[in-house]
């Protein structure tokens, strides 16, 4: 009867998601160094133009300092619900991808901005994975220019 495999027995498995509001690829670091794309996902609603984001007109906002009615911005609350929302589902993804054992380690590389609503967003055995995070926006990138940029980073 074997017994069942130990954690030295399984060998890590490292996982780099690079990512922005509206797209974010995913990496997978072998044994050997090589890192291979391994997936995809994007949020159309963040990549439309700001203006087609909102429906209808401005919102309009009281000030209480007495200064009257003035228009209020939607786009910064509208591209902001949009970077939270595309957060949660790869914090989702993430989460599901962790509990079928897909990855042990992880290395997130996204734009500052979106760096913080992902790492909110994160469930605590996932946030526990990750080895490195790096503030860069790196989405508009090859992946061969990604490569060169984490081995810059991370694997000097």
């Amino acid at each position: 009867m074997r017994a069942a495999s130990s954690d030295e027995d399984h060998m890590s498995t490292q996982w780099i998601v690079v990512a922005d509001a509206a797209a974010a690829r995913f990496f997978e670091r072998t044994a050997d160094g090589k890192l291979s794309r391994i997936g995809a996902t994007y949020h159309e609603p963040s990549r439309m133009h700001e203006g087609d984001l909102r429906t209808g007109g401005k919102g309009g906002v009281d000030d209480s300092a007495g200064a009257g009615h003035h228009e209020a911005d939607p786009q910064v609350r509208t591209s902001e619900k949009h970077a939270d929302i595309f957060a949660k589902q790869l914090a989702q993804k993430l989460k599901s991808d962790h509990n079928d054992k897909k990855f042990d380690a992880l290395v997130l590389a996204a734009a500052p901005q979106f760096l913080g609503h992902l790492r909110d967003k994160l469930d605590d055995t996932v946030a526990a994975t990750i080895v490195d995070s790096i503030d860069k926006d790196w989405t508009n990138e090859s992946d061969d220019q990604i490569a060169k940029h984490l081995n810059t980073q991370l694997y000097k």
